[in-house]
């Protein structure tokens, strides 16, 4: 085990290097405003923050490390990458064991190879590299422990391991919502072992009285918690929005089996999108859950008879399917990469096992060994593309954060912030300015203190994009991005016109120009442009010629 921690630890080391010193972006602002600025038990309880929930455990636990780590982005990344291969080495442990239990020969290479997968798929990138997704990392490392030790209560029948599960399951209940899923795991895996020739029926009965049915309970009792607290009974993302769960809802599973299995993420703009309309098309949603229904009556009617590898694709089709059913009332992203891969984070854990289960079918060994390899290299060029965007990005935001110009003490005004790159996640724009937030909580010895607006901001491709400046007259201003295809945000939405006590933006074309108009004397303003890694000044002086 020692051998393949390392091995992997070191894989993901080098396809992370680049990015080692991102993640320092969007949610992560808010988070360090809490733990910096706010009481310790106003921090664990989240009482200031938007959303509601009970995190309590994984308040403590990011407490704990900023203590120790502070901002410092090697230590976190760090930290993040072992997080995943110990999770990697859990599944390796775990289905090895569940391989051998069900009297598979080659379980130590499948369930490597699937850890393996689990490593290089480009579609956790997101849970590595971005601070606030510790919750995801954290989350599955108590579903695996878990897991791992109802395994350990069947070989051993030491009731130790119920508690010890027992404990874990209550303090993953103030933590990521993952843990509606862990007792419908347990009880399939309980019923894996039922039919298990090798152990006693009893096993299953046993897993009912000492792990299911306590989860259960603990369960509601955190459900109950939570209605009285917030008056809703769905944590984080409220009753209303599972409320809103409409057909279409359901073609995300689809999708983003059509990104894991197909790479989907990275196919053109247009093939993507022919894809996930079909999948959110009532006749794509008929087809994919009938599809789904069949496997699970093929599943339930032969499961007794099947040899042992099938009963494992089995079990790990069934799992995949409950990690998938949880991402239904959820946000999907259907413009970039990267954004919310977090969600999936768990289905990969089985997804990619599930894969080298089934490659294992094929009996030519060169014929293994070529599909599972070519897939494994294919993850990892585009894992190690949307590494180097994050690299790239976050160069591209230091260098926009150090390189701040004297304001005096004039307003200034942002003109095109970065809001990603191929989907990384970047500075962005927001009513109350992200740019100075940003600024001030990592450059604290060098604090902005004048008033700061994020006029718009854009999506950027390569590390050179920008815009340019055309002077109107004395108080108007046109900006245009250098790029097609980029368009403008704000607020974390598509850009709009609007207006505000110290400008009018009227967006013309909401991929390409808007015009500024200031409402108080030029002279009191600063106007900044972006152009690559660098701010730019407009001269208002500079009238009816681009500034570039």
């Amino acid at each position: 085990m020692g051998l393949i921690f390392c091995v992997l630890w070191l894989l993901l080391f080098v396809i992370y290097f680049p990015a080692a010193k991102a993640g320092f972006v969007t949610d992560f602002t808010g988070w360090l405003d809490q733990v910096k600025n706010h009481g310790f038990w106003e921090y664990i309880n989240r009482t200031n923050f938007h959303v509601h929930s009970l995190y309590q455990f994984t308040q403590f636990n990011t407490y704990i490390f900023y203590m120790l780590f502070g901002i410092n982005a090697w230590l976190w990344h760090l930290l993040f990458i072992t997080l995943h291969v110990i999770n990697a080495c859990l599944l390796y442990s775990f289905f090895k064991s569940l391989l051998t239990d069900a009297g598979v020969n080659n379980s130590t290479s499948i369930s490597f190879a699937g850890a393996l997968l689990f490593c290089v798929s480009p579609y956790i990138s997101e849970v590595i590299v971005w601070e606030p997704s510790f919750h995801f990392l954290q989350g599955l490392l108590l579903i695996m422990l878990i897991l791992v030790w109802v395994q350990r209560y069947i070989h051993t029948g030491a009731k130790k391991y119920a508690w010890m599960a027992g404990v874990i399951y209550f303090l993953s209940t103030f933590s990521l919502e993952l843990f509606y899923v862990t007792p419908w795991l347990v009880l399939s895996l309980g019923l894996f072992y039922r039919y298990n020739e090798r152990y006693e029926k009893k096993a299953f009965n046993k897993v009912l009285v000492y792990f299911f049915i306590p989860m259960l309970l603990l369960f509601f009792i955190r459900v109950i918690i939570y209605r009285f607290a917030y008056s809703d009974w769905v944590s984080r993302i409220g009753a209303g929005t599972v409320s809103e769960v409409n057909m279409a809802s359901f073609g995300k599973p689809g999708k983003y089996l059509f990104h894991l299995l197909f790479l989907g993420r990275f196919f053109s703009f247009e093939v993507r999108h022919k894809v996930y309309d079909l999948c959110d098309s009532t006749p794509g949603i008929l087809l994919f859950y009938g599809f789904v229904a069949a496997i699970c009556i093929y599943i339930a009617a032969r499961f007794r008879s099947m040899a042992g590898k099938g009963k494992i694709a089995s079990l790990l089709f069934v799992w995949v399917l409950i990690t998938l059913l949880l991402l239904v009332p959820l946000w999907f992203s259907d413009m970039l990469l990267v954004l919310f891969d977090r969600y999936t984070y768990f289905t990969c854990a089985f997804f990619y096992i599930l894969v080298a289960v089934l490659v294992s079918f094929i009996s030519l060994q060169y014929a293994r060994v070529g599909v599972l390899g070519l897939y494994m290299l294919v993850n990892m060029r585009y894992a190690i593309r949307v590494s180097r965007y994050w690299g790239k990005a976050e160069k591209v935001d230091h260098a926009l954060l150090v390189n701040f110009p004297d304001a005096g003490t004039k307003t200034v005004l942002l003109l095109n912030l970065p809001e990603s790159m191929n989907g990384v996640p970047m500075i962005g724009s927001e009513t109350e300015s992200e740019y100075k937030f940003m600024h001030n909580l990592l450059l604290p010895n060098n604090r902005i203190s004048n008033t700061v607006y994020d006029v718009l901001s854009y999506n950027m491709l390569t590390p050179g994009d920008g815009a340019h400046v055309t002077v109107i007259n004395d108080s108007t201003a046109g900006v245009t991005l250098n790029q097609w295809g980029t368009w403008w945000w704000y607020a974390g939405k598509g850009g709009y016109s609007y207006e505000n006590n110290d400008y009018k933006l009227n967006l013309i074309d909401a991929g390409h120009y808007y015009e500024l108009t200031l409402k108080k004397p030029a002279q009191n303003y600063l106007l900044l442009y972006e152009v690559g890694d660098q701010w730019k000044i407009v001269d208002m002086n500079k009238k009816g010629q681009d500034q570039n």
